[in-house]
């Protein structure tokens, strides 16, 4: 599974010169691995306000770039946190680590 960006359609709806995007995604990127180590140790402890924060930095990272189905995984586990809602965590974190990794530009 491969989840493409069209840079250019970014940067066109965000206004932003091509270079720029790349950057971002970047940037996105290697914020994205740090808060995926965070949610998973926060998952192994069942800690949800941890849980709740690395979601809600990766949602957050994600929609801003218009990565929608990133942000949009991400939005679910924040929200089941948030609510103290039972979850397959584990679950929803792989596939949100499957995603995030599988980013092709």
């Amino acid at each position: 599974m491969a989840y493409s960006i069209d840079l250019e359609a970014i940067a066109k709806e965000l206004d932003f010169d091509l270079e720029d995007v790349e950057m971002l995604v970047d940037v996105f990127l290697d914020s994205a691995e740090e808060g995926l180590v965070e949610l998973k140790d926060a998952i192994a402890q069942n800690d949800l306000e941890s849980i709740f924060a690395s979601s809600h930095a990766i949602k957050g990272s994600a929609a801003n770039i218009k990565l929608d189905e990133i942000s949009s995984l991400a939005r679910n586990i924040e929200n089941s946190a948030r609510n103290n809602n039972t979850m397959d965590y584990e679950k929803e974190y792989n596939k949100l680590k499957e995603l995030v990794e599988s980013i092709r530009v």
